[in-house]
């Protein structure tokens, strides 16, 4: 029974700790990106930061997301977060994280809808019909706050030596943008 699990539910630490070291890898070329003034590509990293930590969070908080599932007979979103939520597509993400904020995680909705326009300037730079800025300068400050907002959620998590030394890294390249 066990080799028909997903592989995200055979090794749900190793999946969430695995995503939750991406997620601070692409955290890291945001800040560089941004330092080096790309910010159109740190928004992008920052996104797929986000899309990753969110997944981590998923993974580690699995089996509580399915118990609340069942109790509230919801049989289609057990079956869809057993085939991709887990991943946390682009297109479940304020879903996700309402699942999340209803076992606790508080601010994950707005963040995410941040994190949503975040994706929208990275692939549609200042496109006034698309880009929810106005100018390069305020979505430069939005990049700030979020990558600010995500290494709280972040420092709060627990991780091995390997993510140790990377979120430390991470915390003292915050000085520099």
């Amino acid at each position: 029974m066990e080799s028909q699990l997903p592989k995200f539910l055979k090794e749900p630490e190793k999946y969430s700790r695995l995503r939750l070291l991406e997620a601070l890898q692409e955290l890291y070329l945001s800040i560089e990106m941004l330092k080096e003034g790309y910010s159109r590509n740190s928004a992008s990293k920052l996104f797929l930061s986000w899309k990753a930590l969110l997944s981590s969070i998923v993974v580690t908080n699995f089996g509580k997301i399915m118990e609340t599932k069942k109790k509230e007979g919801k049989e289609d979103e057990i079956k869809w977060y057993m085939r991709i939520g887990y991943s946390a597509p682009t297109t479940g993400l304020i879903g996700i994280a309402r699942d999340l904020e209803n076992l606790g995680f508080k601010g994950l909705v707005n963040l995410t809808t941040a994190m949503l326009g975040i994706h929208r300037y990275a692939y549609n730079g200042l496109d006034e019909d698309i880009s929810p800025f106005h100018s390069r300068s305020e979505a430069i400050i939005s990049i700030k706050g979020l990558i600010k907002a995500e290494v709280e959620i972040v420092g709060s998590m627990k991780f091995g030596d390997e993510e140790k030394e990377l979120f430390e890294k991470i915390k003292r390249e915050l000085n520099n943008i």
